[in-house]
């Protein structure tokens, strides 16, 4: 809100220096996305992604979000959405929420390599799905026996949609605590009519 009253402001103080002649109108068009909070897939220690060991994630390369070193096997939906991704190596799920949040949950790093073994998987690509309902399952302590990090990446895709897409900064977090803040546009236009006519 505070982004869309500026931004209508600037415009109509740009028309009163280039013309005394002209009205301005700024009308306010709805976003495709809302102001939203995405909750915890998992319990376990908040971490920025910029601490992640895949350059993918730490470079924001797919979008904004958080990691969570997870302490427990289960991972439920972070948002209430529809499953618009269900990979068969149940490594990886994506979601949109119903306020139009894209998000990814990516369950350890390169485990898509493992081919599904070790994960189970409670939903399909379509789903609807309420937060807090699982969406499967991921062995942390075979995953460490085999060598790969364990860690939970929450990535906001359309990260591109939103003024602002923030980390909640805290420590360590249960089961659908809030992590990442989002803070949509205000899309503005203008349309100037001239008072001589």
């Amino acid at each position: 809100m505070i982004y869309g009253k500026r931004f209508a402001a600037k415009q109509v103080e740009e028309n009163e220096e280039g013309s005394s002649t002209e009205s301005t109108m700024v009308k306010t068009v709805p976003s495709s996305v809302t102001d939203e909070v995405v909750f915890a897939p998992v319990a376990g220690k908040s971490e920025s992604l910029h601490n992640v060991k895949d350059q993918v994630f730490s470079a924001e390369i797919m979008g904004k979000g958080a990691a969570i070193i997870p302490t427990e096997d289960e991972i439920v939906s972070p948002v209430t959405g529809t499953v618009t991704v269900a990979y068969p190596t149940m490594h990886a799920y994506g979601i949109k929420s119903d306020e139009g949040a894209e998000v990814l949950i990516h369950l350890g790093i390169d485990t898509v390599n493992l081919k599904g073994e070790y994960f189970t998987s409670k939903v399909k690509q379509g789903d609807k799905i309420k937060k807090g309902e699982m969406l499967g399952t991921f062995d942390i302590k075979a995953l460490k026996e085999k060598g790969y990090d364990s860690t939970v990446m929450i990535v906001v895709t359309n990260t591109n949609k939103y003024a602002e897409v923030a980390r909640i900064d805290t420590d360590k977090v249960a089961k659908l605590d809030p992590v990442i803040a989002l803070t949509a546009h205000t899309a503005t236009f203008s349309s100037a009519t001239n008072l001589e006519a």
